[in-house]
């Protein structure tokens, strides 16, 4: 027992020795580790890592170490990737940056770059509304908008405007504008000598100076869309006050104008016969309103629709001024291009002349060719779609749209039946009916012969006839495509319903002289534009009927007369949705017209082209509205 005691005693103090030494050994260990890194610490030019020095890492690191640090790494890369995505997503903008230039191809030719004349031409007035200023304009939306007109008052009888203009405008060459050159302006239109096809809308109305920054309109009768026809260029008087009247169409000024608006005259080409076949505007940085982006403008004349098709197929131009629905198909590479589809205030329709054909006379049978017409058809095959379907002389996106009026939906049942309440009966004419009318020809009977030509003049078919006559119309329409197809679905519907149609194709340029003045038609399929305003005054009151008026069917109703007047006499929205809303009433159950559809004008630009926001348009070359907000080159700024 003692000598295992001494055993474990001897073991006993034997560990701690151990422990002892080790424990010296440990600290002689660190005081030697804590002399290394002094001694490395002294030798090296950093305390960090160097990257040959993090070759080496991996070598002290287990597995576990590693797969942590590589999942850690991973994570910080892709959080990272994360934030800055975000960052420019929420705090890096896309912005426009001035250069560029946008050409643009025009189907027409160059006269009178001149507001006193550029109205008659397309051509003209494009680029007349980017080289002039006017003193109202019209937005995106075709809203009436200031330009030079700073603020206006009306008068409560609503025979004097009196406007105040803005005193930052400029001229091309130099120089403010000032009230005395839209008086000047002004005067210019009203004078007979200039010849101004303005002149007639301003009858009665004339212009005074208030003061060096004001000027007044004084109407001889209040007229509500007055603010409307206040569109018209500014011409520098300067300029134009040392040109005579009568030889003012010849001046140089009309094809290298002075003007105040967005863009200035640069440049012209001519061909060796002198037509301009390109025309060259330029940024005007004076410009009193927001600047445009883009540095200048130009314009490819051509002489045809294939022609302009066929540059901008070959990127010769980057913009096309106006593309016919039907032709849309010979445009390649459509997905680089954007269509934009634009409200126009423009309807075609079908009017009836009364004076004409007795059949007209009764409202039933005009109702009845109405109901037989599929528009929707018209739309989707002749239009393709580019076009609405509308009931009314007035749009639906106007104030003084009314939609609770009669309509006319394709109903060959109903048509059929009021032809009936009519007094008209379906007779069938068989062959045998035409020889036998072609002897009754030699008859002595004056009345047997009358009926047996009529029954050759017929052919063979069911026809509805009424007091031995038959029901017989004419359809005249201008030779193009969009109407030439339009009549020969119509003639179809009709023929539907029994009734025999001749289609007459009428040259463009003969249709004025030959059919509309003279009134000589039946039936007129044709179109019209209506303007910003919805008064309807020149196209359907009586004063407006013969051959220098508008109202096409020389239709004549009293209470539509006094509405019209009322209408068009007040500046109360109210008042006048009241008038035109009964107006459409009675248009549409007397139906003198038989109102189709209002095409969109499609307008073609490059998809390089960026900010183009119009949406509707009262003419074509108010799809420039907001030509400074187009731009060709991109920048990105930090926002926060």
């Amino acid at each position: 027992m003692i000598q295992w005691l001494n055993k474990l005693k001897d073991f006993f103090f034997g560990w701690v020795g151990f422990a002892d030494r080790a424990k010296s050994v440990f600290r002689s260990g660190r005081q030697q580790t804590e002399l290394d890194k002094k001694l490395v610490f002294s030798l090296a030019k950093s305390r960090w890592p160097s990257f040959k020095q993090l070759k080496y890492v991996k070598k002290y690191l287990s597995q576990t170490e590693r797969l942590m640090i590589s999942g850690c790494l991973i994570i910080i890369f892709f959080s990272s990737l994360f934030l800055a995505a975000r960052f420019y997503r929420n705090h890096l903008e896309v912005i426009p940056l001035n250069g560029g230039e946008y050409i643009e191809g025009v189907i027409g030719s160059i006269k009178y770059i001149n507001p006193l004349y550029s109205v008659v031409s397309d051509v003209d007035s494009d680029i007349a509304s980017l080289v002039y200023s006017s003193l109202f304009k019209r937005g995106g939306a075709a809203q009436l908008v200031n330009d030079l007109a700073e603020n206006y008052q009306i008068s409560q009888d609503g025979k004097s405007y009196i406007i105040k203009i803005r005193s930052d405008a400029e001229w091309h060459n130099g120089g403010h504008l000032t009230v005395d050159d839209i008086i000047f302006t002004f005067e210019a239109i009203k004078n007979l000598r200039y010849q101004s096809p303005w002149r007639a809308s301003f009858t009665g109305v004339e212009i005074a100076k208030v003061d060096d920054q004001t000027i007044k309109f004084n109407l001889t009768e209040p007229y509500a869309a007055f603010l409307d026809l206040l569109t018209f260029g500014i011409l520098p008087q300067e300029s134009w006050q040392q040109i005579e009247p009568a030889s003012a169409s010849l001046a140089e000024l009309n094809l290298k104008p002075i003007g105040s608006g967005r863009f200035k005259f640069k440049s012209l080409v001519k061909d060796k016969s002198g037509n301009i076949k390109i025309y060259n505007l330029t940024r005007n940085v004076n410009y009193y309103g927001i600047a445009a982006h883009i540095d200048s403008i130009s314009f490819k004349l051509f002489g045809n629709i294939a022609e302009s098709i066929s540059a901008l197929n070959n990127n010769l131009i980057s913009g096309l001024s106006y593309l016919p629905e039907q032709v849309k198909s010979d445009v390649v590479a459509q997905d680089a291009l954007n269509f934009h589809l634009l409200n126009l205030p423009k309807l075609s329709a079908v009017f009836f002349n009364v004076k004409a054909n007795p059949a007209f006379l009764d409202k039933k049978v005009r109702q009845a060719l109405a109901y037989a017409i599929d528009k929707d058809k018209i739309v989707s095959e002749v239009m393709a779609g580019n076009a609405r379907v509308i009931d009314s002389p007035v749009l639906e996106e106007s104030f003084a749209y009314n939609s609770n009026i009669k309509k006319y939906n394709y109903d060959v049942a109903t048509s059929s039946q009021l032809l009936k309440e009519a007094g008209w009966k379906i007779v069938e004419i068989k062959i045998e009916d035409i020889n036998k009318a072609k002897e009754d020809l030699t008859a002595k009977d004056e009345i047997v012969k009358k009926a047996a030509q009529a029954k050759i003049d017929m052919g063979v078919g069911r026809w509805l006839t009424k007091d031995n006559n038959y029901l017989i119309l004419e359809l005249n329409t201008v030779d193009n495509f969009e109407y030439s197809r339009t009549a020969g679905l119509i003639a179809e519907f009709w023929r539907q319903i029994n009734v025999k149609v001749r289609v007459n194709l009428v040259p463009a340029h003969q249709i004025q002289t030959d059919i509309i003045k003279t009134r000589n038609f039946t039936a007129l399929f044709y179109g019209e534009i209506i303007g910003a305003d919805p008064d309807p005054y020149a196209f359907w009151h009586s004063s407006q009927i013969g051959p220098a008026g508008l109202n096409l069917a020389d239709y004549s109703n009293k209470e539509v007369d006094k509405l019209l007047e009322e209408g068009r006499l007040t500046n109360d929205i109210k008042v006048r949705q009241e008038k035109y809303k009964k107006f459409q009433e009675i248009l549409a159950e007397d139906e003198p017209a038989i109102f189709l559809y209002s095409p969109n004008y499609t307008y073609v630009q490059s998809k390089n082209i960026k900010g183009f926001n119009v949406k509707s348009i009262i003419l074509p070359s108010d799809r420039f509205a907001d030509v400074n907000q187009w731009y060709l080159k991109t920048g990105k700024k930090i926002v926060w």
